[in-house]
């Protein structure tokens, strides 16, 4: 598997591009609710889905750059092996984020509806 930039001799060097621009969407995520007033009681569920946002993200380019590479890859059963490996890890690293992400998102999810709500009824008591 090769999840970051390698070498000619197949060490694995880290992708930092990749990780500051997942970094520059978990922060956005954080920034967009800050900014529309979420409080601090809710920051655990900010974190964890301001991270799970942004690997998702992040994920999501890697599994469309394993699977470029699978159809890509030379027509050999251990290159197809190798490539269905990464898209493995890839979709695994999906499901866990897809699994932790439901909870946070949930809780900041009903939060929003009920500020909207509140919204609602000082305009209807105009």
């Amino acid at each position: 598997m090769s999840h970051g930039n390698g070498d000619a001799r197949g060490t694995l060097e880290p992708d930092r591009d990749q990780a500051r621009h997942t970094a520059n969407v978990a922060h956005n995520v954080v920034i967009k609710f800050k900014e529309m007033g979420l409080p601090p009681d809710l920051d655990p569920e900010l974190a964890a889905l301001s991270t799970d946002l942004g690997d998702l993200w992040g994920a999501e380019k890697r599994l469309s750059a394993d699977l470029e590479g699978l159809v890509r890859s030379p027509h050999d059963w251990e290159a197809a092996g190798d490539s269905l490996l990464d898209l493995k890890a890839s979709l695994d690293h999906i499901a866990w984020h897809l699994k932790s992400v439901r909870r946070p998102l949930n809780k900041i999810a009903r939060f929003a509806y009920r500020e909207a709500l509140v919204g609602q009824d000082s305009d209807d008591n105009r």
